[in-house]
């Protein structure tokens, strides 16, 4: 492990001061979570490891921002092995024939202070449709390990999976699928 004690950084709240250009996901502080209703009384709550994706974005000009990010079906995981294995079989995400999840789309509507909306197409499934997400900026700064920009949002978005085609053992499992992303990009 690396002795970070000497390393400082410099957090921007302000959405006016990142640096504009071309980020990419760092798929390693990056989380990519999801919940859903089971049984009518609990949430259960997976992830999808390893995402990875670009954004462009100037905070001069919201309109230009472009998103094009993917998860692998493939890399889900909850707290159970078997339950893994079978959101990735055909019954639920048919990771072999649709084995990534997408959202690409351009521009942003900027709400005031650190939020704004993103309206993409996402893409679960083989279908595709506009899904808005609700996003709210972290913060910016310069990373002490790569001299580089950084910058962070967290997205929230809530999809029917059944309009994806999605129905394995509903209403048992519910239709509504919280979305959860705590997003992170470097300067590319």
């Amino acid at each position: 492990m690396t002795d970070s004690s000497g390393l400082a950084l410099v957090v921007e709240q302000d959405p006016k001061k990142i640096i504009a250009g071309r980020y990419v996901v760092d798929s390693i502080h990056t989380r990519v979570m999801f919940n859903v209703v089971h049984f009518g009384i609990s949430k259960y709550w997976g992830e999808f490891y390893g995402p990875v994706g670009s954004l462009d974005i100037d905070p001069t000009a919201p309109d230009s921002t472009a998103l094009s990010v993917s998860v692998l079906c493939g890399q889900v995981k909850t707290n159970s092995q078997t339950l893994d294995a079978e959101l990735r079989s055909a019954e639920w995400f048919d990771a072999e024939r649709f084995p990534n999840i997408t959202l690409s789309g351009h521009g942003l509507n900027l709400l005031g202070d650190n939020k704004a909306t993103f309206t993409g197409d996402f893409t679960l499934h083989g279908v595709t449709r506009p899904v808005a997400f609700n996003v709210e900026f972290t913060g910016a700064g310069t990373s002490p390990f790569t001299g580089q920009p950084t910058i962070g949002f967290e997205a929230r978005a809530t999809i029917s999976r059944r309009e994806f085609g999605v129905s394995a053992k509903y209403p048992i499992v519910g239709d509504a699928v919280n979305l959860i992303v705590s997003a992170a990009f470097d300067f590319a």
